[in-house]
Formats: structure tokens, sequence, C-alpha cells
């Protein structure tokens, strides 16, 4: 699979290419680093900074978004715990995904989550970046399955909790529910 990072013409072309090749080489570093800690994650083939371009394994399966859709009871508890266990093993690694939502992560045959697409991904020790991934997911699942957001969260919280303890579990939530409050400050400040 090949993910090729797009000249954006408003950027001068030296700033848009330096630009392109740092966030393609960081992209290459986290997916390395990742599945060097046994992250599912697409393994990295070949990187050319020349066009910003990755060159990595296709995950076959579908989105998580469109699995959900069809997708057992039994089944969707148990990603959601494996997806938990993964996330805080990403977290407690340093890093955090940046934009983990619906579409960012694959369901394989198996019912195995794999995490996709870390342009937006940073080496962090900020229980605030932490946060917003989960926050991230929650919002997602609420656009989409709003009647599955509660246990879906309730299962992947069990899973995190199981990898990082219930302490640390706990004050990653408590910066979950301030990130929301914040969110909806700003809609009523506006409204």
């Amino acid at each position: 699979m090949l993910k090729q990072r797009s000249p954006k013409r408003y950027r001068r072309r030296e700033i848009d290419e330096q630009i392109r090749r740092q966030r393609t080489a960081h992209e290459a570093r986290i997916i390395r680093r990742l599945h060097g800690i046994g992250i599912p994650v697409p393994i990295v083939f070949f990187i050319d900074l020349a066009s910003s371009s990755l060159y990595m394994q296709r995950i076959r399966g579908v989105e998580l978004r469109s699995y959900l859709a069809n997708a057992k009871q039994r089944y969707i508890r148990d990603v959601a715990e494996k997806l938990g266990r993964i996330t805080a093993q990403m977290h407690r690694d340093g890093i955090a995904h940046g934009d983990l939502t619906l579409s960012n992560i694959i369901i394989d045959e198996h019912h195995s989550p794999w995490i996709a697409d870390f342009g937006l991904s940073a080496f962090t020790q900020d229980i605030e970046d932490y946060a917003v991934d989960i926050h991230l997911l929650e919002r997602s699942l609420e656009s989409t399955y709003p009647n599955l957001r509660r246990a879906f969260m309730a299962s992947f919280m069990r899973g995190y909790s199981s990898i990082v303890g219930r302490e640390y579990a706990s004050k990653i939530l408590e910066k979950v529910r301030e990130i929301r409050m914040r969110g909806r400050y700003v809609v009523r400040e506006g409204a």
C-alpha cells in the first residue's frame, strides 16, 4: 500500500517539500517503534523521502466504522477491550495517535484491531495527548453509533485499565471529561 503526501500549493515549494519529508519520516519512525513493541500496525517496507511516500503492508479487513454496523455484541465488546489494551500499550510507550477514530482502526478477519494512519501522531508524555485519543474515539462513536458508545467505551476502558492500572486510567478519564467540558463551554459561549 502506498501513502503519499500531496504537495500543498498554498506553501512555498521548498517549505512544503521540507514539511512533507519531515512528516513522512516522523510517521515511519512512529510506526516502526510501535511495530517493535508488538502493536498491530502496518509494516513499513520502504520510505521514499524524495516523493514523501511510505510503502506499507496492506491490512486486510474493514474500518471499525463499517464493522460496528453488522458485528455481534460479543465481538464488539471483545474488539473494544483489545483496542483499549492496544491504546494503553501505545500510551505507555509514549505515543499518542492524534486521530484515533473509527476510520483509522481496521478490524481483520479474526476480529482483531489494527491501528492505521499515524500522520498526526506524536512522541509525548503529556496525559492530555492520551486523553485526546480517547476523547476522539468516543466522539467518533457518538456521532456514528450513539447507541453503542457507552458499552463500547466501558469495554475499551476495561482493556485500557488492565494495562495501565485503574488509578492511571481514572486520571485519563478525568482529563477526557475536562476536554469534553472545554468543548461544551466553547459551544455554549458561541451560541
